[in-house]
């Protein structure tokens, strides 16, 4: 029988505290969103707004059979899916801007993808945790470029864009390196090993 004390409650409360936390952080994205979007409307724009059902970072060799892509994917509500595909036969979207937030190991976060050759902006709201943004992080800023893509559920991408300034989507690499699981490790485990080494050739 567990025996439920003050230590108990104190987790049970700092649990329900987070989850609030977290949508209270989710509620200001979409808030976020739709002024960023209503103002775009207001100088003449068309607009898509999309609370990505699902959004998650991915690394080379995170997807099976896939060494080399990378980037943020968003799972884009069905009701959605169709007319983005139909804009992104239209434009590439060449611009952007990334608003972002964080909050209990999570960014929050806006892209806004900017097609001015038909005055149409698609804004997509998504969350991403960093302990799992690691590979993603790295091989971006390594690279010099990002990759955002709109999917269906199913994994059927509508919509793929480039984009030439990673810092915007990682500006603080050793925040996400302190979430990331064990790299503390690893690093130790480097160190050992060159200590290793050092005593060989000695």
């Amino acid at each position: 029988m567990v025996e439920f004390g003050d230590e108990e409650v104190s987790n049970a409360e700092r649990i329900a505290s987070s989850a609030d936390r977290r949508r209270e952080a989710w509620g200001a994205t979409l808030d976020d969103m739709t002024a960023l979007a209503d103002e775009y409307e207001e100088e003449g724009w068309e607009t898509v707004r999309i609370a990505a059902g699902s959004t998650g970072t991915f690394g080379p060799g995170d997807l099976e059979g896939d060494e080399e892509t990378f980037g943020i994917a968003y799972v884009v509500p069905g009701d959605k899916a169709e007319e983005v595909s139909e804009l992104f036969e239209q434009s590439s979207f060449p611009e952007y801007e990334v608003y972002r937030a964080e909050n209990d190991g999570l960014v929050y976060m806006v892209t806004a993808l900017l097609a001015p050759d038909i005055e149409t902006a698609v804004f997509v709201a998504g969350a991403w945790e960093q302990r799992t943004a690691l590979n993603c992080a790295t091989t971006a800023i390594e690279r010099g470029q990002m990759f955002s893509y709109l999917q269906k559920l199913d994994g059927t991408v509508v919509g793929v864009v480039e984009h030439d300034d990673p810092d915007k989507f990682f500006p603080n690499l050793d925040a996400i390196r302190r979430y990331a699981p064990n790299v503390d490790d690893e690093s130790e485990d480097g160190d050992a090993a060159a200590d290793e080494d050092d005593d060989t050739d000695a």
